[in-house]
């Protein structure tokens, strides 16, 4: 088997904004994103996973396990709520990342018992509600001693590996390979403030992409334009709700059009009135010149884009 080559990195809520354009630049093709640590949300979540998919890489989330507040199926629940996993092409299944609360005590002061529920628990309902089997974080100390080196999972859920080493070592809980590593934490990434942690994938770009099942829904169109700082992804179609900026030449996939806007001054700018907004795949909205849409017609709306139910 040829030598992994597939780059990534996982960021969390210390990483805050990263430049995913310079990420990418750089020969980085995935991203884990942190959706939370137990119940303290990530509050860079939302810039951090659509700016990777909007820069060209696959995207992931993961959830940090705390088997000592709440079950495991309430905690999936939770986080596939906010992560809203959709099999679009470009995501990666969710993963659950088992490691020790390092303000709790060994094994967060629970027994192997309650760890091995946890988890059974929560991959569960993450197979229950996407179809996926999601992949599992974890390092040979956490899973051998507060999981009972349990084999359970080894034939369903993806194992990616936490060991930072020059080659890994020495594989537990029957699993027989791993499918990622993160193999440093104190990486030097563009793009990113500070120490970056390092992944790498077991295979190829071609076989990391079917674990991206499915393809976007809308139709695609590129960003032609941008400001300083990328095409501005919004939450909403207003002014200043900004979650995510998106590279000239990136595509974006658009549902549908709407003209309410918030400049009703009559303006336009590349044949398109101000006023005119798209809404994309993902439930978040871009100024509609910046996409290489087709001009607006005399209704308003650009020829073959839905209008927006209400707009």
């Amino acid at each position: 088997m040829a030598a992994p080559t597939v780059l990534g990195i996982d960021v969390s809520a210390s990483d805050g904004n990263v430049d995913w354009q310079k990420v990418y630049s750089a020969g980085y093709r995935f991203a884990m994103v942190s959706a939370a640590d137990g119940a303290v949300q990530n509050p860079s979540f939302a810039g951090q996973y659509l700016g990777a998919e909007y820069a060209g890489m696959l995207r992931g989330a993961y959830f940090f396990a705390e088997p000592a507040f709440q079950s495991g199926t309430t905690h999936a629940d939770w986080f596939l709520d906010q992560i809203g996993y959709a099999a679009d092409g470009t995501t990666l299944p969710p993963t659950l990342d088992v490691e020790q609360n390092t303000n709790l005590g060994r094994c967060d002061g629970e027994s192997p018992g309650v760890w091995l529920q946890y988890v059974r628990d929560f991959v569960s309902e993450v197979k229950k509600r996407t179809g996926q089997d999601a992949l599992l974080y974890t390092n040979p100390d956490t899973w051998t001693n507060c999981v009972a080196d349990s084999g359970a999972f080894a034939a369903t859920d993806p194992l990616w590996l936490a060991q930072w080493a020059a080659n890994p070592t020495g594989l537990f809980g029957g699993w027989t390979y791993y499918t990622f590593w993160q193999f440093s934490g104190s990486g030097s990434v563009p793009g990113v403030t500070g120490a970056a942690d390092l992944d790498i994938f077991n295979g190829s770009m071609t076989q990391l992409r079917k674990f991206a099942p499915g393809t976007p829904s809308g139709k695609p169109y590129q960003v032609a334009a941008v400001d300083s700082a990328g095409l501005a992804v919004q939450s909403q179609p207003r002014a200043n709700h900004v979650v995510a900026f998106a590279p000239s030449g990136a595509t974006l996939y658009v549902q549908c059009q709407t003209r309410n806007g918030d400049q009703v001054d009559g303006r336009t700018q590349y044949g398109r009135p101000f006023t005119t907004w798209d809404r994309l795949s993902d439930g978040n909205w871009v100024y509609d010149w910046y996409l290489n849409t087709p001009p607006v017609a005399a209704d308003g709306y650009s020829p073959g884009i839905a209008a927006c139910a209400g707009g």
